[in-house]
């Protein structure tokens, strides 16, 4: 579940004023869409989700306890990433050598 909250709350962005923007009410409504059958306090959630989105941030990982020392992913590697996803047919192996992203990110 965590890994959604990630995904969605990238793939929900939206472009304002020249800068991206982050949503963790969209990530919240696609959630409940995709898990009709949960039973979830939504502030509760909403917390939730803006924890996990913080700590993936803060360490590059989306579990608690992992990588503590892990610097926190920046602009240049979520640009990355979203090239990737544009073109899924790129190699990891060739798309991490060009952009430094390694593959376990």
């Amino acid at each position: 579940m965590v890994t959604f909250f990630v995904m969605s709350y990238y793939r929900n962005e939206t472009f304002v004023n020249e800068e991206f923007a982050y949503s963790v009410t969209a990530c919240k409504q696609e959630y409940l869409a995709q898990y009709r059958d949960l039973i979830v306090q939504e502030t509760s959630l909403k917390a939730h989700i803006r924890d996990v989105i913080n700590r993936f941030v803060r360490t590059g990982s989306v579990h608690k306890g992992k990588s503590p020392g892990r610097p926190s992913i920046s602009e240049e590697v979520v640009d990355n990433l979203r090239r990737l996803e544009q073109n899924p047919q790129t190699f990891l192996t060739r798309f991490s050598e060009q952009s430094g992203v390694p593959v376990a990110t």
